[in-house]
Parts: structure tokens; C-alpha cells; sequence
């Protein structure tokens, strides 16, 4: 016999309840900080775009916040009542989110001016035919020698005073040119 077997105190469990509560709450805490890490990441400078979804898209981001704070308004309220709820515990806060998620739908829908905001499309450059000057031999034009819209002028072109080039002219590399040719 061991005197001081006897003399222990006895330190009760944990019930599994408060064990797998406090897991839950932990994770919820970890995975919500890096889900807001990164939402709110900062965005490239210049570059529409880019960053987290609460730089991107602030009219969005207001109503996911919202929405959450009503969701667990509902969890808290329902929990905290002194009678049990028509619908059981879980059926109350699962018709409550139901319902509040689709309000939310419903202002997003609704929400003046739109809630996500689009970026305005880049402008796309039409595509212009080309009609090239067959150039087997260095080609040189002359003074007053007018070239048209999509006109291509290959390697070894010279061109000389007073050659006007519109828009939609080419010039392939080691075109030589004697002076500054006139967009127009």
C-alpha cells in the first residue's frame, strides 16, 4: 500500500461537448483571419483589379459583412430565448439564414448602381487590311508619293521629302527614311 495514492485529488475530464466546442471555435478563428488576410490583401499599383475582393469590389464586401453580422444576430438570438423555438433550435437558425441569405440576394439584386463594379473593357483596335508593295529590290519613292490606309511598306523602302503615310501604314523593319514622314 502506497500512502500517497490516497492523497491525489482528482481532476475530472472534459466532456466531449466542451472539447469539440473549443476545436470548432479555434479553427473558426485561424481559417477566418486568413480568409480575411486574404480578402483585404493590398493590390498592384496601376492594375485594375487587382488586390482582394474587398479592394475590388468595396459595395460587395459591405454586403457579405452584413450579412454575416444578421446571420449570427439569428444564431445568438435563437440560442438565447428562454422557451424553445416552433421549429426546434437547429430548424430556427436554419430557416432564419435561409431567409436572411436571400435578402441579401435580393438587395444585391436590387442595389442602385449595381453591387459589383465592372471594370470598363479594353479597347479593342479593328483589324486593317494590308495591301504590301512587292519589294524584291530596294523600292524609293518619290516626292509627293501618297500611301494609303493599310499600306505595308517592306525592307529596303526609302522614302523621300514630301511622302505623306495615313493611318494604318506599316513600316517592316530597315525601312530608310531621308526625312519625317507626315501622319495624316
Amino acid at each position: 500500500m502506497s500512502p500517497s495514492r490516497g492523497r491525489q485529488q482528482f481532476v475530472p475530464s472534459r466532456p466531449r461537448s466542451e472539447v469539440i466546442t473549443a476545436v470548432a471555435v479555434s479553427a473558426g478563428i485561424v481559417i477566418g483571419t486568413a480568409l480575411l488576410v486574404w480578402l483585404i490583401r493590398p493590390g498592384a499599383a496601376g492594375v485594375p483589379g487587382g488586390g482582394g475582393l474587398f479592394n475590388r469590389q468595396p459595395r460587395m464586401t459591405i454586403l457579405v459583412l452584413l450579412t454575416a453580422a444578421i446571420l449570427a444576430g439569428v444564431a445568438i438570438t435563437v440560442l438565447r430565448r428562454r422557451h424553445p423555438p416552433r421549429f426546434g433550435t437547429e430548424g430556427s437558425i436554419a430557416i432564419g439564414s435561409v431567409v436572411t441569405i436571400v435578402l441579401a440576394v435580393v438587395a444585391g439584386i436590387f442595389w442602385p448602381g449595381g453591387v459589383i463594379r465592372h471594370w470598363p473593357k479594353q479597347v479593342k483596335l479593328p483589324d486593317v487590311p494590308s495591301t504590301s508593295v512587292p519589294a524584291t529590290t530596294p523600292t524609293t519613292l518619290k516626292t509627293g508619293t501618297t500611301l494609303k490606309t493599310g499600306t505595308t511598306l517592306k525592307t529596303g523602302t526609302t522614302l523621300k521629302t514630301g511622302t505623306t503615310l495615313k493611318t494604318g501604314t506599316t513600316a517592316i523593319t530597315n525601312a530608310v527614311t531621308t526625312t519625317t514622314a507626315k501622319a495624316g
